[in-house]
């Protein structure tokens, strides 16, 4: 029960002025019950009498009013807000530092790029000389084989002996007429050309190098000394027990062909290696056909 602030009769059900807060009953609020019931909780807390509402407000706001109150409901979820951001200001700077370092790889890869570029540009430079450099190398290959074939040719009519001892004053025309005496080919200084010991790079005795008048009497005194087994110093009257081989003159590269050749044949069981009018020949077995052998490619049929 309270007492109505106007007519001070007591009532069951009152409203309260939110500014003067005494209690009045519905017919001296100026407001029927509907239509404080139809006011809401909001609007009924913030209800004034007549009298204050006619009346203006000379005190500072009531900071217990529901205004105040949303006021800084508002305000507290502001900062509640801003506390929430301020993680995620922290996760926009790392962003930002992440853009940063995607800028700063975006640059390296340009870089990259360029460079890769331009190794690839010179790659492909090279690769469009490959062509022009194998092509000079065939063709460099091609001038050393007719240099050598030229050499070769020019040796056609030469044997080359070694294992004679070198003696003082001695006359190469007199061995070789010995040499052809022993191997029953007898000759004369009217079928040489000449006759001459040329250095040897191995620090051996230095070999004789007989140049006949024709191909076919070098041939035939190199038939005759390899009919002639185990021929020495001795048997020529030079003092030495020193074994005495002549051969065809080859070049050096003919040479260097030749030993590759016998290691080669060593390697896979070819029984025959051997020269004949300067060229080397190679075969398997007497049941096999023979080749020649000219250059290195061709000691890949040695297999």
């Amino acid at each position: 029960m309270v007492h109505c602030a106007r007519c001070g009769e007591e009532a069951t059900d009152a409203v309260r002025c939110s500014t003067c807060g005494q209690h009045y009953d519905y017919p001296c609020s100026g407001i029927s019950e509907i239509g404080y019931r139809k006011l809401g909780a909001e609007r009924q807390a913030s209800w004034r009498c007549p009298n204050c509402k006619s009346t203006p407000a000379t005190s500072g706001p009531d900071m217990g009013s529901p205004k105040h109150i949303s006021l800084s409901l508002i305000m507290q979820e502001i900062s509640n807000i801003k506390l929430t951001l301020n993680p995620l200001l922290d996760v926009l700077a790392g962003i930002n530092d992440i853009k940063s370092d995607i800028s700063l790889l975006k640059t390296s890869v340009e870089d990259f790029s360029t460079k890769f570029k331009d190794l690839d540009d010179r790659v492909r430079a090279v690769e469009g000389t490959k062509d022009e450099v194998l092509e000079m190398k065939s063709r460099l290959e091609g001038i050393e084989n007719s240099l050598n074939e030229r050499d070769q040719w020019m040796r056609l009519n030469n044997v080359e002996i070694k294992g004679v001892p070198l003696r003082d004053r001695e006359n190469l025309v007199d061995v070789v007429s010995r040499i052809a005496s022993r191997i029953q080919y007898p000759i004369t200084k009217h079928n040489i050309n000449f006759v001459v010991r040329v250095p040897s790079s191995e620090g051996r005795v230095k070999p004789i190098i007989v140049s006949f008048l024709n191909r076919y009497l070098k041939e035939d005194f190199v038939a005759a000394a390899r009919a002639c087994k185990n021929l020495c110093a001795a048997d020529i009257n030079l003092e030495g027990t020193s074994r005495i081989y002549i051969n065809d003159h080859l070049t050096v590269q003919n040479k260097l062909l030749l030993n590759k050749a016998k290691k080669l044949a060593k390697e896979y069981d070819f029984e025959f290696i051997w020269v004949k009018n300067c060229k080397i020949f190679a075969r398997k077995n007497q049941m096999s056909k023979s080749f020649v052998i000219k250059n290195d490619k061709d000691l890949s049929k040695i297999h």
